[in-house]
């Protein structure tokens, strides 16, 4: 396939700019009172499910711009006039443009409807008010709540945009900045508390769902467990009928009814950092209503037509968290995360009871619990490296539906059509036989040091593994800075699965580990920074 003209141009001006960048790239100061920061990067993934075959899935060229303008200093804007009690105001915002060439090298890609293949957007554009005590933020922010790694709990605030790279990517870059109000008032010492703060954040019409692809053609689409295909058939008794799915999404308009917000207070007691946490929002992961009543099967035609409503039901989300330095015996920083969650989206198998599915749609929604406990500690390991301590940390994660039933189902699978043991050519059903377990488990251990002069070398290991459903997924990164502003990076993902074991909830190698669906990933990047 020949690219155009201007992708061309477009790829060849990404390319100069990380290969030359010293050329197109320097300004940090732009004024005394203007700041620019940010980054160009090209990265580039290969994805084998084996050891002897290979694909090109990216190509992807970013940059990333970040400006931050001091218009209020010392009382007074833009140098001139008064502004009273309101001490310093920024503006801040971060810019960022992507072009994946991979979507115009590859034919496979060709009839895509391109979604992934560019970005250009402001991410974030804010501005901040310093009235001490008091703190506001105002504009599309992120904001980050929370004590784990790898594995939300209570960071639900922002949506992920899981079309970008799954969630292999940094959380920073994936979340979805949402329009709100953030207000911080400094209260000091309150009781037994130092250094404490209450923080309020108003999100008072932008929602935004979980960005997922379905498209089995894009690099990123999330296919459920089975086949990488879309389901066109139906089987009804031992016919086989043509499927006309028609999904109805049922998202919440841009009004102040649905709104969301929540606070946050945090302290210091004794020696024990803490937060208590509450958010009420919208779960940016719909559910799914199967509406019966608009279900249609023609004879004749040998069509089932079928209509599904995603919902998004109101969450609360209840949090606390904790953190502890112990110096003295372990020379470990303990961690602390729970959640208790209402209103998660779960689906019901058909033909449930009607205490279990009492509306007839196979959809509920149910509570929740979230528990996880980590520990960091620095840690000499001289006969790996007698320089530097390695940075180790270990997480554990529980999480529990309080409200549990037998019939409540996991991910559907897509799985060829068959009649009579006989496979039908090109047909394909959707299937759901994997049940959601009462309690889910996950288990996180990371290593990483550096080498060398300044510690330019920096090698990474990560794991993760589901221990009930035996999946796992291992990462190792190698990060060379090889000067202040260039930095190369390689890593390897290998996602691993037991033979015969079932089906997990968290993205591991029991869902992507699987013969057929093995997304085993080799990622080159380059970045300038500045």
């Amino acid at each position: 396939m020949i690219m155009s003209r201007n992708r061309i141009a477009l790829f060849l001006s990404f390319l100069s700019l990380t290969l030359f960048p010293a050329v197109s790239w320097g300004i940090v100061d732009v004024t005394d009172n203007l700041e620019l920061e940010g980054y160009v990067k090209a990265q580039n993934i290969m994805r084998a499910s084996g050891l002897h075959d290979g694909e090109l899935i990216q190509q992807r060229n970013t940059a990333q711009l970040e400006g931050k303008y001091y218009f209020l200093e010392d009382n007074k804007a833009f140098g001139r006039f008064s502004t009273g009690p309101i001490e310093e105001a920024t503006f801040t915002f971060l810019a960022r443009g992507a072009y994946d060439s991979v979507y115009d090298i590859r034919d496979s890609y060709e009839d895509t409807d391109d979604k992934g293949k560019s970005e250009y957007k402001v991410r974030e554009a804010f501005v901040d008010f310093l009235m001490p005590p008091f703190t506001l933020r105002l504009g599309r922010q992120q904001v980050v709540w929370g004590e784990t790694d790898n594995f939300r709990a209570l960071d639900v605030i922002n949506p992920l945009d899981l079309s970008w790279h799954w969630s292999r990517e940094s959380w920073e870059d994936i979340r979805i900045p949402l329009w709100m109000a953030r207000g911080i008032y400094d209260i000091g010492k309150i009781g037994p508390f130092e250094e404490s703060f209450f923080e309020l954040i108003v999100i008072p019409w932008d929602f935004q769902p979980n960005k997922v692809s379905t498209d089995p053609r894009h690099p990123w689409a999330f296919t459920g467990a089975g086949l990488a295909e879309t389901a066109n058939s139906a089987i009804i008794g031992d016919e086989l009928f043509d499927l006309d799915l028609t999904i109805r999404d049922i998202r919440p308009d841009r009004k102040l009814r649905n709104g969301q917000g929540g606070f946050r207070f945090k302290g210091i007691l004794g020696d024990v950092g803490v937060s208590l946490n509450y958010f009420y929002g919208i779960s940016a992961t719909p559910g799914v209503k199967v509406r019966g009543d608009l279900t249609q099967l023609n004879l004749d035609t040998q069509t089932l037509s079928a209509v599904v409503d995603k919902v998004y039901p109101r969450t609360h989300v209840l949090g606390l968290t904790a953190n502890y330095s112990e110096d003295r015996y372990t020379q470990s920083v303990f961690r602390l995360e729970t959640t208790l969650t209402k209103g998660i989206p779960v689906s019901i198998a058909a033909g449930a009871p009607i205490g279990i599915d009492s509306d007839g749609d196979q959809y509920d929604t149910v509570r929740q619990s979230v528990v996880m406990l980590g520990i960091d500690r620095p840690t000499w390991i001289k006969l790996l490296n007698d320089q530097r301590t390695f940075f180790i940390s270990t997480q554990f994660f529980w999480r529990r539906y309080l409200d549990h039933s037998s019939f409540y189902q996991g991910v559907s699978s897509v799985i060829p059509a068959s009649i009579g043991g006989e496979v039908i050519a090109d047909r394909f059903v959707s299937t759901n036989t994997n049940r959601l377990d009462r309690d889910e488990f996950v288990i996180t251990f990371s290593a990483s040091t550096s080498y060398g002069r300044a510690g330019r070398w920096k090698p990474q290991f990560v794991f993760a593994y589901d221990p009930r459903s035996t999946g796992a997924y291992n990462k190792l990164v190698l990060e060379y800075l090889w000067t202040k502003h260039i930095v190369f990076k390689a890593e390897q993902h290998f996602y691993w699965r037991e033979s015969g074991s079932e089906q997990g909830p968290w993205s591991l190698g029991d869902l992507w580990g699987e013969a057929g669906n093995r997304r085993n990933e080799t990622v080159f990047s380059a970045t300038f920074q500045f």
